[in-house]
């Protein structure tokens, strides 16, 4: 039963998480009933990343596979944060730690893809 509960928990963050991620307009209006507005778009993003990455993590997984699904949550997390804020770096005004934090999440998401594939 625990192990449903916990499967059927983290879907439902990979869910929220998508939505967040392709309809934020949506999901802000159902839960704060406002749209998000200037740096709230981008953090509405930045939230579904995390939120599907961390539902990604805590997938029951078979005996022995846990740490891949940690790995695989984290590798997740740092693809789309690095995705997102290249992407609101080159259509949007950023501050001066943009391009630094976009290069350090790369830098993080090659060192767990190699993990995962070794």
């Amino acid at each position: 039963m625990q192990r449903y509960v916990v499967k059927v928990a983290a879907w439902l963050e990979i869910v929220a998480g998508v939505i967040l991620v392709t309809v934020p307009d949506i999901a802000c209006l159902l839960v704060f009933g406002a749209k998000p507005e200037s740096i709230g778009r981008p953090l509405a993003h930045w939230v579904g990343v995390a939120l599907v990455a961390l539902g990604i993590a805590c997938l029951p997984s078979k005996a022995g596979e846990s740490q891949r699904s940690a790995v695989l949550g984290l590798f997740v997390f740092n693809t789309g944060t690095t995705i997102l804020f290249a992407w609101v770096g080159v259509v949007t005004i950023h501050g001066f730690a943009l391009w630094p934090v976009v290069i350090l999440h790369a830098v993080i998401a090659v060192a767990l893809l190699r993990q995962l594939v070794s």
